[in-house]
């Protein structure tokens, strides 16, 4: 139920300057004070304000009124115009200044003043400062006027502050103009807000902007969503008639946005304009790279794998020789393989033969660079060949601001570059990547290609291994160590498509137990349970990968019913944000990069203190592997509980437990590689709950092929496409 409050600002508990979002208490004619939360500007604590909107109940706060817009009263009488005048609104303007000018030109001051702000010199205003009091009641004037008419088109205060903080007295200008516009220049607007926003403004379905804007957003989807790089008119136009229920010509609209450059159209197929010039210029940076080439002596090389042999007592296949031999000679590899193919063996060599060749020590100068997509896979690489390794964002110096310190002005000094998990990896990441790579650089790409592609837009490593213009080595043979993991064998019978009813027994590593969802859920605590008794970690022994976030199963109840059960802190008070609620000792995921705090998307960590700063502002400090960062409310956004996590968020990861419920509520969500992708990330135990029968359908989807043109255009690179080149003599025999 709507109400309405009015008040004066008491004070404030809370204020982001950024957004608006604001915590302050009033105090109302009667005297009482009321805890008003909600999106509005630091207000004055000298002018009475009316606020609409609700009540509601705080856990740990008790009652507020939750704002969705406010006004500020008229100022009926001349002690109020004076209490106004000498607010903090107008700096310069005190009680007795305040007062003079009330008592000169009465209760119609303020309209006096806008109208002729000359009229103030009768009482010794100079020129500057009569236009300085003129300008500020003039700003209060149209931003209040501007907010009341945005709150008429049925605007919250949120997104009428945010608007007003972006385009100040142009705000109703710029919307009507053209409403979506708001989805270029506006974080947090996508279609749907600014569609909405659209209607109120009267803009019909039909209207050029609108399909502008829903093909804009089409194409947004399928690069940001599915990973497309491009579609057909036809897609499109199914789209957009999806989007706003009617059947519109599209053509008038696709070619205006052709022409301002917005989308490219090549060979019929459409791409936004930022993904198209990403990938052809991330094709142009391999191709270029290539050209290069490093002609090694071979003996040389075979005496120094023998020797490296010998100092780590392991003996190499005929393939893994290849495999360290192709790498040094050339200025770009690909070495790909499932788990057990000896990767990490083959990266080994490959750095201890290269120190051998070259007469260097890594340890003691920095002419290696290990890198991986996330922090975890980065560490991982680190603990396995015992050299530092970092994400491939620190390597190329992400910054504050978003930007790169490394790039094809200022490039990687490394000399041998490798990059793990490379499957994770799409065309932004890639094309940063390798422009901050030189020509006289050795780059060696490692990866599974039948993981999961990248969360991004594109196939990188799938379309650099299928253009064959890369030296590519593919691993397929199990070796020793890895042959009785039965994690291994029901992965690589996922990946066949040959999952046969005799590899869903239980055995010592995989485990198999079927179930229906309230079942599932006990099965879930109870092995927790078990393991903890063990003595393994919560935090860095054991995930529960899940593929969707809502529902009875999915990520975010899974998170609270661990949480519940086993967080003992759930009794103390927390910081809540929505619908979560996090505590002492929560184990989190970071969900966004923030290079200022030093800590990226898919890091977790480990909630160590919640405190009050000495503003009596509540928040938590999170410990990450390399740094601590304090969360306020209004940085909980980032956060999220990471007891379970999307198989997509585990990539780059190893557990020594995992536990993977599969049933059927997941069905539209399961594909081959998601499974694939999820077994793997199992070290020691694999516990697999659910319905089996689900779990072989699963194995026999196959995820959408993403429509890209990066092979193509890598494959392309030793046609002749300039005419001139030819000559009569390049047809004779």
């Amino acid at each position: 139920m709507t109400e309405v409050v009015s008040g004066t600002i008491k004070t404030y508990l809370f204020h982001n300057a950024e957004n608006g979002y604001s915590i302050a208490k009033i105090e109302t004619e009667d005297h009482k004070t009321i805890t008003v939360v909600g999106y509005f500007p630091k207000l004055s604590d000298d002018v009475s304000y009316e606020f609409t909107g609700s009540y509601t109940e705080h856990n740990t706060y008790g009652k507020q009124f939750k704002v969705d817009s406010f006004k500020q009263l008229e100022v009926q009488t001349k002690s109020g115009l004076v209490s106004y005048l000498s607010s903090s609104f107008f700096v310069g303007i005190g009680p007795k200044t305040a007062f003079k000018i009330v008592e000169t030109f009465g209760e119609t001051a303020i309209e006096q003043i806008i109208k002729d702000h000359t009229i103030l010199s009768k009482i010794g205003f100079t020129e500057l400062k009569s236009k300085k009091l003129y300008d500020q009641l003039k700003e209060n004037k149209k931003e209040e006027e501007i907010l009341v008419e945005l709150y008429g088109y049925g605007l919250t205060s949120k997104v009428a502050l945010k608007l007003i903080n972006t385009y100040h007295d142009d705000t109703l200008i710029k919307l009507k103009e053209d409403p979506y516009r708001l989805m270029y220049e506006i974080d947090g607007f996508g279609f749907n807000k600014a569609h909405a926003i659209a209607k109120k403004f009267g803009l019909s379905n039909a209207d050029l902007r609108s399909i502008k804007a829903s093909i804009i957003y089409t194409l947004e989807t399928l690069s940001y969503q599915n990973g497309h790089l491009y579609t057909t008119k036809f897609e499109i136009y199914e789209m957009v008639r999806g989007l706003l229920k009617e059947d519109l010509p599209i053509e008038d609209a696709l070619e205006e946005l052709v022409n301002e450059k917005k989308i490219i159209l090549e060979n019929n197929n459409y791409f936004l304009a930022v993904i198209y010039h990403t990938e052809l210029a991330l094709s142009d940076k391999i191709k270029h790279l290539l050209n290069d080439s490093f002609d090694l002596d071979n003996d040389s090389l075979a005496d120094l794998i023998s020797f490296v042999e010998k100092q780590k007592g392991i003996t190499y296949t005929n393939l893994q020789k290849q495999a360290i031999i192709t790498a040094l000679n050339n200025p770009l590899t690909i070495i790909t393989g499932g788990p057990g193919t000896g990767k990490t063996t083959i990266i080994d060599g490959i750095i201890s033969v290269y120190q051998l060749y070259y007469d260097v020590d890594f340890k003691k100068n920095y002419q290696l660079a290990l890198m991986a997509p996330t922090g975890r896979a980065a560490k991982r690489m680190e603990e396995l060949l015992d050299l530092k390794a970092q994400t491939i964002h620190r390597q190329l110096g992400y910054n504050y601001d978003g930007k790169f310190t490394f790039d094809e002005n200022n490039p990687i000094r490394e000399k041998l570059l490798i990059i793990d998990e490379a499957s994770m990896i799409d065309i932004f990441l890639a094309k940063k990547l390798f422009d901050a790579i030189r020509v006289n650089h050795q780059v060696i790409i490692v990866g599974d290609e039948d993981q999961l592609p990248s969360v991004g837009p594109g196939n990188v490593l799938g379309d650099m291994i299928a253009s064959k213009v890369i030296p590519t080595v593919k691993l397929n043979e199990i070796h020793r160590q890895a042959k009785d993991s039965h994690i291994i064998t029901l992965a690589r019978s996922i990946n066949e498509q040959n999952l046969t009813d005799d590899l869903l027994m239980t055995n010592e590593d995989v485990y198999f137990k079927t179930g229906n969802i309230p079942e599932i859920k006990n099965m879930i605590l109870s092995q927790i349970k078990g393991a903890l008794e063990q003595g393994y970690s919560l935090k860095d022994d054991i995930e529960v990968l899940i593929p969707m976030y809502k529902g009875d199963l999915g990520i975010d109840e899974i998170n609270k019913l661990i949480q519940s059960t086993f967080n003992p802190n759930i009794k103390n008070e927390g910081l809540n944000y929505n619908d979560k609620t996090f505590f002492l000792h929560d184990k989190v995921i970071q969900l966004v990069n923030d290079p200022e705090r030093n800590v990226m998307n898919g890091d977790i960590g480990l909630v160590t203190e919640f405190s009050y700063d000495n503003d009596s502002k509540p928040f938590l400090e999170v410990s990450f592997d390399e740094t601590k960062v304090r969360y306020y409310k209004q940085d909980l956004e980032e956060l999220n509980l990471a007891y379970a996590i999307s198989i997509h968020k585990s990539q780059g990861s190893e557990y020594p437990i995992v536990i993977l419920p599969v049933v059927r509520q997941y069905m539209h969500m399961l594909k081959k590689e998601l499974i694939y992708t999820a077994i793997t990330r199992a070290k020691k135990y694999l516990l697999i709950l659910g319905n089996m029968e689900i779990l072989k359908f699963a194995s026999n989807q196959l995820a959408e092929k993403r429509k890209t043109m990066l092979a193509q255009r890598l494959s392309s690179m030793n046609q002749v496409n300039d005419s001139d080149d030819i000559s009569p003599y390049d047809f004779l025999d």
